[in-house]
């Protein structure tokens, strides 16, 4: 079966790579097919609905009926047929690349479908979303199974929690960065602020335990999920020295370390940086997937650095995610 990949815009190297990283943890070997930068094909065998329903970089996931030429081409119609039932259904053209007429490409293609299946139009509530992608004079056509929401991650962007923060991360990044640890259990963040990470981690059902040396981000954490209706175990205590706060080491790591002027410990931010990261590496099990704004050389701490990614949040402030393994 082959499945079609919506991807977002803003980072789609990253997306891409939360695709192969979230199914790969899944049991599933992956090889992306780029047909667009936001546009990816997979031949698998069929995929687990719980993990499609937790990307965050992708718009969303269709099962693939085939490329058809723009303004005369036509899809199979045992495609059609296989993949469509009688249920209602819509189809909506988006133009990836100029030079259709998208309204015209909807009409002929719900013609095709109505040739071939007995299911009624219905553009307000269809069961069945039809979308065509337009990429080079080919439209590439999928029926929707998985799709994201941004109203509901913008419902969680940290101005909309009881406990505000400014420095913490969208809840896309967020989320895309526990998928990308492969976390099928629990997640643990060392410094989890406001805890925007643990309440990604929280709503896609995995174990969420927290940290943070600042006893009011801790009660701010703790109102946070719970304004989410999660519960996490999240204490106070000094990244540092991890051990004498959490015994036993934790599947997976994720954590957006802190970078402003306001980070203050004995020999600067890079001290902190080079002990906090000596007791990740002794309390992680599996992937240690880290944001921090500045280089720092893993390989001398025993890190292996499996993939690293750049997002610019304004002018003068990058933040780098290295994606981490031992």
């Amino acid at each position: 079966m082959e499945y079609l990949f919506y991807l977002n815009g803003d980072h789609p190297d990253l997306a891409r790579y939360e695709i192969t990283s979230l199914l790969s943890a899944y049991g599933h070997d992956v090889s992306l097919r780029i047909i667009h930068p936001q546009l990816v094909l997979l031949s698998s065998r069929e995929l687990p609905r719980p993990a499609l329903e937790r990307l965050s970089l992708t718009h969303s996931v269709g099962t693939y009926m085939g490329g058809m030429e723009a303004s005369t081409g036509s899809l199979e119609p045992s495609t059609i047929e296989h993949i469509m039932c009688d249920d209602p259904f819509s189809v909506r053209i988006k133009k990836l690349d100029k030079g259709i007429n998208a309204m015209g490409e909807e009409r002929r293609l719900a013609r095709q479908i109505l040739s071939v299946v007995s299911a009624p139009v219905d553009l307000g509530s269809p069961a069945q979303r039809i979308v065509g992608f337009h990429v080079a004079g080919t439209i590439h056509v999928a029926n929707v199974i998985a799709s994201t929401s941004a109203q509901a991650f913008d419902g969680r962007k940290p101005q909309y929690r009881p406990y505000f923060h400014p420095s913490s991360l969208h809840p896309r990044i967020a989320r895309v960065l526990v998928n990308i640890s492969q976390a099928r259990r629990e997640v643990f963040d060392p410094f989890c602020g406001t805890g925007g990470i643990l309440i990604e981690a929280g709503l896609m059902g995995l174990e969420t335990f927290g940290m943070d040396i600042e006893e009011k981000m801790v009660i701010g954490t703790r109102e946070n999920l719970a304004h989410f209706g999660l519960e996490g175990d999240v204490r106070k205590g000094d990244a540092t020295r991890i051990g004498d706060t959490f015994d036993e080491p934790f599947e997976c790591i994720v954590s957006d370390l802190p970078y402003g002027k306001s980070t203050v410990v004995a020999g600067g931010r890079e001290r902190l940086y080079a002990r906090a990261f000596e007791q990740m590496y002794e309390h992680s099990l599996h992937r240690l997937v880290t944001v921090i704004p500045v280089f720092f050389d893993f390989a001398s701490r025993g890190y292996t650095v499996e993939s690293h990614f750049t997002i610019r949040v304004h002018r003068s402030l990058e933040r780098h995610i290295h994606v981490l393994s031992h």
